[in-house]
């Protein structure tokens, strides 16, 4: 036995000497080394090395790095001075780095951050009052984007008593949400008389005033889906022209749920109507709706969208934000981890539309060479700047793909062109239909249950 102790320590010093500390301390728990006096004082030794190797990470900007040594030199003498000095410092940086983030208006970054330092054993009173800022002002963005904007400049205040010094970003939030409160009211009145009327086109409009002001507002959201079933589009083609045949109902059937939408000098998408869609491994004998080249479960999760809003339901591990979750209401930029390695970055970039927009963040990607995710909810924008599901850089104005009690529409000022025929504003689409515009072409693809199984 006495051999077998003598030949860990030996190893333990060989690795301590390389710098090897991981290996170090794992010779070290072995039983054979165990007791033995030479075993405490290579402890040690270790204990420093990563105290050492924590603060080299700290002089290099690399906090994350520091943390780890932190959490392993405490892991074995959590009342280690040196280690304590260590913490003292990393602390005072992480929260630098919350108050920075909140000054520069950015409250779920300072709220990830705050999360981090918790898992981390941090206890100061200052995180919690800047943990109660990031969440009040969260809040507060959920509210308005509700419509509720006297409950949003109450916790607005709240914010700007309990942060440090004035958060310029925040004071233009209040100006914009005080700015908004004013005119938000008339908006809404008016959309109420004209939903009673059943003025289905000033429904459309005016629920697009209001969801501009506030895209969760519940009765907009409603108003505006009432509408669009009730407003079939007008499809103006010339007298020569031949209006379009509708579609078969296998065409309708396969295109109910999913198609890939193909846009000139831009890129590929798969978009997905349903309400609820799985995500999970592309595989030759299973089926999802997102189907993945990585190293996820068969059925990984689910998104469902109730109400504008989305759910994520976890059927296998996943991470929202770098926390476990079970179940989980996403918000825009969201980072949603399946399984250790699989990282998607949920978006919801215009604020009129419900609709989402899922893109691969490390790597994976899906059966076909499709850029992104579209969760389509009533509208798809393509257009240029960020507030589009599709940046289209060289569009003059936006284009609009919708549903509609026959199936997808689309709208663009102007004339254009659907599968070679003459259209002027909106026309109807079919499942297999091609679009032209003076600067925008694009065409749909139609996916039926084989998509899970491709393997391209």
């Amino acid at each position: 036995m006495l051999g077998f102790a003598w030949l860990a320590l030996r190893q333990a010093q060989e690795a301590l000497k390389n710098g090897r500390l991981e290996e170090a301390h794992r010779i070290l728990c072995q039983s054979a080394a165990q007791g033995h006096k030479k075993s405490f004082e290579l402890l040690q030794q270790v204990i420093r090395g990563f105290v050492e190797r924590g603060e080299r990470h700290l002089r290099q900007d690399d906090a994350e790095a520091a943390w780890h040594d932190l959490l392993q030199a405490e892991l074995l003498d959590r009342d280690n001075r040196d280690a304590d000095r260590l913490r003292q410092a990393l602390v005072r940086l992480g929260l630098a780095e919350v108050r920075a983030l909140l000054q520069t208006g950015e409250p779920g970054r300072a709220a990830e951050t705050v999360g981090r330092l918790r898992e981390r054993s941090v206890r100061q009173p200052e995180l919690l009052l800047l943990d109660e800022a990031a969440k009040g002002w969260l809040q507060a963005r959920d509210q308005a984007a509700r419509g509720e904007h006297a409950r949003a400049l109450e916790l607005v205040e709240r914010v700007r008593r309990l942060l440090p010094g004035t958060a310029e970003p925040l004071n233009r939030f209040r100006a914009e949400l005080q700015a908004n409160h004013d005119r938000f009211a008339g908006l809404v009145k008016q959309l109420h008389e004209a939903s009673e009327a059943a003025r289905w086109r000033d429904v459309l409009e005016l629920a697009d005033q209001v969801m501009a002001i506030a895209p969760q507002h519940p009765e907009a959201r409603r108003a505006r889906g009432m509408a669009w079933k009730s407003v079939e589009p007008v499809t103006v083609v010339t007298p020569s022209s031949v209006p379009l045949p509708p579609a078969k109902e296998d065409e309708r059937a396969e295109a109910s749920q999913r198609f890939l939408l193909w846009i000139d000098g831009v890129g590929g998408y798969l978009v997905c109507l349903a309400n609820r869609v799985t995500v999970g491994q592309a595989t030759p004998d299973g089926y999802v709706d997102v189907p993945l080249y990585a190293d996820v479960s068969r059925l990984h999760a689910a998104l469902t969208r109730e109400n504008g809003s989305y759910v994520l339901e976890a059927i296998r591990p996943v991470q929202v934000n770098g926390q476990a979750a079970e179940k989980a209401l996403l918000r825009p930029n969201d980072r949603v981890t399946l399984g250790t390695t699989c990282q998607l970055q949920f978006r919801q970039p215009a604020p009129v539309s419900a609709s989402a927009r899922l893109d691969m963040t490390s790597g994976q990607r899906l059966p076909l060479a499709v850029d992104g995710v579209i969760l389509m909810a009533d509208t798809l924008l393509l257009g240029p700047g960020q507030q589009v599901h599709v940046t289209v850089p060289d569009l003059k104005h936006p284009v609009v793909l919708y549903r509609h009690k026959d199936g997808l529409g689309v709208r663009c000022p102007g004339p254009f062109l659907i599968d070679g025929q003459r259209c002027q504003e909106r026309g109807l689409l079919r499942p297999t239909s091609s679009v032209s515009g003076e600067d925008f072409s694009l065409a749909l693809e139609p996916l039926g249950s084989q998509m899970g199984k491709l393997a391209v």
